[in-house]
């Protein structure tokens, strides 16, 4: 075969260099484990029939997966395998190889699993490329070992192997409906267009729309306290790495740029030596910018931002230029501006978020705070309220995705 170049570099070389950048990236890890990774169903490409494009990031393309073909080995058991219609029992199971191609199919042309994968943009450059390969190893290796029930699901995957032999590598994930972007324009929206009138004469609407925008925070918040327990660092929260599933869950993907902290030089006073300039530039900690040592608690300033973002419905620092971002936010300390009507729990819990690194809360501390405001503000009448949205929002993803 002819060797395949991407600049001045041939691919083979570019994949050895991943494969070494990933292994350094991984030493001395405490809890990345080669036989759960083993555990996880292995596809090879052909097998899966691809259908449109969900989503695109930096480095990978996502795609739904319209229909798994088992090899011979194994297709003719595929039909004695029940098929169930319990989604919530569906998304709870382990999940094998035949499991998932009798069950690729949810109802019509709604389908369950998507695949990530390196796009062909990212083929072009040495340094992009050599990055894709590393960060879509690595974000494989976390979703093998983490389960939470706010951290999507990884499903199957190609062998590690294909990584860094062939960069065929893909990850099969839960498909998502949404994102973290597009709900909360459609919040916007439908508190302009009525959304807050049902049942406004009492305070109700208005208090269950508050609180099912707490309630998505306070997931997120409780997934990365998890991650955080493992003493890994996210370090790309924002809007558009957060989706919901088909029941409406939601869900934190693309670990393509955690870090555990373990295998990070520990300066001994609770920063370590880590990447700087990692990450979403508007949720981006300023220490994190200013490439200075940094621990978990980049990833509390972020979320901070990302729920003003959520409960104001507006974009945080919308309008800024590079140069005046890192003049006003990064080196000048401005922060998004809290309504007054805001209740002083809130904005007290922002500011301490997003100020300096050693006075953050813990996203343990966030979590907390967050579920006691939301038992404080919640009645039976509103959760009724949340659950009914819910159902309705559930319904709605259901029908529009089924025609």
């Amino acid at each position: 075969m002819p060797t395949i170049m991407i600049g001045e570099f041939s691919e083979g070389h570019l994949l050895k260099t991943a494969r070494d950048t990933a292994r350094k990236k991984i030493l001395n890890s405490t809890i990345l484990d080669d036989e759960a990774e083993d555990r996880i169903p292995k596809f090879d490409e052909k097998e899966l029939n691809l259908g449109r494009v969900l989503g695109r990031g930096g480095f990978c393309v996502v795609k739904e997966i319209t229909k798994i073909n088992l090899n011979d080995e194994t297709q003719s058991k595929r039909a004695s395998i029940k098929k169930l219609d319990d989604e919530h029992h569906i998304y709870n199971i382990i999940q094998d190889r035949k499991f998932m191609s009798t069950h690729c199919i949810r109802s019509g042309r709604d389908y369950r699993y998507a695949i990530k994968i390196l796009q062909d943009s990212s083929r072009k450059d040495p340094q992009t490329f050599v990055s894709g390969v590393v960060d879509l190893a690595i974000e494989a290796k976390f979703l093998s070992v983490v389960r939470h029930p706010n951290i999507i699901k990884m499903r199957g995957m190609a062998s590690m192997e294909d990584a860094f032999t062939n960069a065929r590598f893909f990850v099969v994930l839960d498909r998502l409906y949404d994102i973290l972007t597009t709900r909360v324009q459609k919040w916007k929206k439908s508190q302009i267009t009525g959304f807050k009138k049902l049942l406004d004469r009492k305070g109700k609407r208005k208090l269950a729309f508050w609180v099912e925008r707490l309630t998505v925070a306070y997931d997120l918040a409780c997934a990365l306290k998890y991650m955080h327990d493992l003493r890994i660092v996210y370090r790309d929260v924002k809007p558009d790495n957060i989706g919901f599933d088909v029941r409406g869950d939601v869900k934190i993907f693309d670990l393509g740029l955690a870090k555990e902290l373990c295998c990070a030089k520990d300066y001994g006073d609770g920063t370590y030596q880590l990447t700087g300039d990692t990450g979403s530039p508007r949720y981006m900690a300023p220490e994190v910018a200013q490439e200075k040592p940094y621990n978990e608690r980049c990833d509390c300033y972020s979320f901070s931002i990302l729920l003003w973002q959520i409960l104001q419905m507006d974009t945080p620092f919308e309008g800024y230029t590079v140069s005046m971002f890192n003049k006003r936010v990064v080196a000048g300390g401005a922060r998004p501006k809290c309504p007054e009507k805001w209740p002083k729990f809130i904005t007290d819990l922002l500011r301490k978020g997003w100020g300096p690194l050693a006075q953050r809360p813990s996203m343990t501390d966030i979590s907390i705070a967050l579920r006691e405001e939301i038992n404080r503000v919640s009645d039976n009448e509103v959760n009724e309220i949340l659950d009914i949205s819910r159902k309705s929002e559930m319904s709605m993803h259901a029908a529009k995705y089924a025609v």
